[in-house]
């Protein structure tokens, strides 16, 4: 007679059944694992195997996470992924990230400055602070490896 713990088990392995729990653990960790920034442009879908196929909302986020792929796999290698997929799609309804003043203070007033002339001539709202987002984001990023890179 087999237990029934066993019979479950091999129920849910033939049937993929496993990645449910772990993307539901994605799913609600997930502006902890990619970040604040990350995470309200993206969304964890499904995965597949050991695939995780992560809705992005623009092309211009997607090339930009191309370069953060062997990453976001590191930090869902717990999770059993191997390897992550991107594709674009519309996120779920969720409050959307504005930057504040006090995400801006981190600039300098040189990087800033450049911010808001870069988006200036941009007629719509939300294109021009997805804009502002993003290039607060890249210049963040470029002083943070700046920054590795003059400690070595």
């Amino acid at each position: 007679m087999q237990r029934v713990g066993s019979i479950l088990k091999r129920f849910i392995g033939d049937y993929g059944l496993e990645t449910g729990p772990a993307l539901t653990r994605i799913k609600k960790q997930w502006t902890q694992l990619a970040g604040q920034t990350l995470a309200s442009h993206t969304f964890p879908d499904v995965i597949k195997g050991r695939t995780i196929f992560i809705t992005v909302e623009t092309p211009q986020w997607m090339h930009h996470l191309s370069f953060y792929r062997q990453e976001i796999v590191e930090k869902l290698k717990p999770y059993k992924i191997d390897e992550v997929r991107f594709r674009l799609g519309k996120l779920p309804e969720t409050p959307g990230y504005k930057i504040t003043a006090h995400d801006m203070y981190t600039l300098s007033d040189e990087d800033a400055t450049y911010v808001e002339d870069t988006i200036k001539s941009l007629k719509n709202a939300e294109l021009k602070e997805k804009f502002r987002l993003l290039l607060t984001h890249a210049l963040r990023r470029k002083k943070k490896i700046k920054d590795i890179f003059s400690e070595t």
